[in-house]
């Protein structure tokens, strides 16, 4: 079987289940926020290791959990769990072996770049339309631009990437654009028309350059997928990239400056 019916496969059984836990919310959806930041943490810690950085993990996993925990249950503790994070230092000056001044910075790095978008997305499932909406952004952008590329592909985006190219990448946003508005049209004035292409914008910029910042980290640090624990399409950070700078961006436009 090639790699791309492999992808497909996967997907035919992944996509219903995050859209299951999404419908269902609560519980079911937070617990699999806090599972899936906790993989892809783990993943971007490990990239690391390639160049001799050894981040203490299980600190860093549970801190993960607490964070995204805090924010959709206990948003009063929040601030204070976060500026708590200096102690990732302290424990890293009590290291006996691996120690070195970078190890706590990373840690930060990884809990600011994944733990805070996936704690964003877990406070969304409040209306479940919404996260239907970033994940199929998300599958739309990934898919279109793929086989975009694969099909049309003639000019190299970036030398970061040297297999995405710049007709994969407009295929991207068109299509990423294009189910924004479609989503208008099925749903009951959650978002307006003027929002829609709005929010296919964003996603469609902002989900390209996560990708291209997690092609960066994996060239910078020598590999070439974040793990192979999904068949055929790598790490969870291969395939959460681009919803964890989606997120964020669509988060903060829905919830602060469209109420401007």
């Amino acid at each position: 079987m090639n790699n791309t019916a492999i992808r497909i496969l996967v997907s035919f059984f992944a996509i219903p289940l995050m859209l299951f836990l999404s419908y269902k919310g609560g519980y079911y959806f937070s617990v699999f926020t806090v599972i899936i930041a906790a993989l892809c943490l783990y993943e971007f810690y490990s990239l690391f290791g390639h160049k001799g950085f050894y981040v203490l993990k299980i600190p860093g996993l549970i801190y993960s959990s607490a964070l995204i925990i805090s924010w959709v249950y206990f948003r009063e503790y929040f601030a204070y769990l976060l500026c708590s994070s200096v102690l990732f230092f302290l424990i890293e000056a009590l290291r006996k072996e691996r120690r070195n001044i970078y190890n706590p910075s990373i840690a930060i790095a990884g809990l600011v770049y994944i733990s805070l978008p996936f704690a964003l997305l877990s406070g969304l499932d409040r209306d479940y339309r919404i996260v239907f909406l970033l994940f199929m952004l998300v599958w739309v952008l990934d898919s279109s631009a793929y086989f975009g590329g694969k099909f049309f592909g003639k000019h190299r985006l970036s030398s970061i990437s040297p297999k995405k190219t710049i007709e994969g990448a407009v295929f991207g946003f068109v299509f990423t654009v294009i189910t924004a508005v479609i989503f208008y049209f099925s749903t009951d004035n959650l978002i307006t028309p003027g929002e829609s292409v709005i929010i296919g914008i964003l996603a469609g910029i902002f989900g390209q350059a996560c990708d291209l910042f997690e092609s960066y980290l994996k060239r910078a640090t020598g590999v070439k997928d974040s793990s192979g624990i999904i068949p055929g399409h790598g790490g969870m950070l291969d395939r959460f990239d681009s919803l964890i700078f989606i997120t964020p961006v669509i988060y903060v436009y829905l919830n602060i400056i469209r109420n401007l």
